[in-house]
């Protein structure tokens, strides 16, 4: 889908366009208390409860540096915090989202908040044994630009988790543009990437990153969505 008023991809670009939806999207948020909210015990990889793997789709997370990417208001990352991470970083480009995810979660420790695109934020940051974005980073950035920069940034033998959607039937696979609707009712765009699992494959491939699972969930209201739940590897030296 084309935008009339969006310009060519480009990193600056998509950056911009996301954080001004998610950043109107935050300010508008209904049902997020701003107050301490309690830590999910487990990690919901696609929209649809109980469908999808649980946290141990990230492997040990006791000990480790963790990072996810795109991280909204943060529950994913108090989880991983609350299952013991040394560092649990989230990242995201909406200023506003953090906001609330601090409001929310801050009173845990080793928790970190930093705002800025994923790439730029990943280059910042201390090496990392696990990265992960649940439609974040991995679903509206450019991921060849991005995946070589996670890939820079893991430990030998490092976790990349990620979930994005796969093409629907008659879809354009690769850089889109959608709309968020305000509650208000004005449509804000959105860039967002999507690709199949073999594309996926490849992608990764070339970052130096090797697939090591991949999880296809469909949508069980029958509206042609299916999610693709993925697992990479930073491939340990010899």
């Amino acid at each position: 889908m084309t935008h009339p008023h969006l310009p060519d991809g480009g990193a600056l670009v998509d950056a911009q366009v996301n954080a001004r939806a998610w950043n109107n999207i935050a300010a508008h948020a209904t049902g997020t208390s701003p107050e301490a909210s309690e830590v999910p015990q487990d990690i919901a990889w696609t929209a649809w409860p109980g469908r999808g793997p649980g946290a141990g789709f990230l492997g040990e997370l006791a000990g480790r540096r963790v990072a996810e990417l795109g991280c909204g208001t943060g529950e994913h990352t108090a989880c991983a915090a609350a299952h013991g991470a040394r560092l649990a970083v989230g990242v995201d480009v909406a200023e506003a989202r953090l906001e609330q995810a601090r409001a929310r979660f801050g009173r845990l420790p080793a928790l970190l908040w930093k705002a800025g695109d994923a790439a730029e934020v990943l280059a910042s940051l201390p090496c990392l044994d696990v990265c992960f974005s649940i439609y974040g980073a991995l679903w509206y950035s450019d991921p060849a630009r991005l995946l070589p920069v996670i890939a820079n940034r893991l430990v030998p033998g490092g976790i990349l988790a990620f979930t994005v959607n796969a093409p629907r039937d008659g879809e354009t696979p690769g850089r889109r543009v959608d709309n968020l609707t305000l509650p208000t009712g004005a449509r804000l765009p959105v860039v967002h990437y999507t690709y199949g699992a073999n594309t996926w494959h490849h992608l990764l491939a070339e970052a130096g990153l090797t697939m090591e699972a991949a999880v296809a969930v469909d949508d069980p209201r029958g509206r042609g969505y299916r999610a693709l739940v993925l697992r990479a590897r930073r491939p340990t030296r010899s």
